[in-house]
């Protein structure tokens, strides 16, 4: 009865650590757009990632309102997305170099942007 339990707690820290092993080259961000004293914005501002990661953007408009849609865009990674209100959108990419990247709306330049920042590992 030991034994069995030893091996399932066993098999069980196997699954766990490659899991986390798998994620650690993934990063899930979620990226909300609000009004902000008359500003539209999207929160929080910056972003931090390491190089060589697969970035995935869960995008939320939360803008009450008009227009209905908003931007989100980093140019450097080929990223660029309409986020509806009350409609997710996702954007995924890797992230293949550091530095510091803007994160802006591509329909309306003068909202608000963010950064995103790519550290060297």
């Amino acid at each position: 009865m030991k034994t069995a339990m030893w091996f399932i707690l066993a098999s069980i820290l196997a699954l766990v650590m490659t899991g986390w092993a798998l994620a650690q080259n993934e990063r899930e961000l979620h990226a909300v757009n609000i009004n902000y004293e008359g500003n539209n914005v999207w929160t929080p501002g910056t972003y931090v990632v390491y190089k060589g990661e697969k970035v995935r953007f869960k995008l939320f408009n939360r803008v009450k309102a008009d227009p209905n849609v908003h931007g989100f865009a980093i140019d450097e990674f080929k990223v660029k997305a309409d986020v509806y209100r009350d409609k997710p959108e996702t954007v995924e990419f890797v992230a293949e170099k550091a530095g510091v990247f803007r994160i802006w709306c591509h329909l309306h330049p003068a909202h608000l942007g963010g950064q995103l920042l790519v550290l060297e590992k």
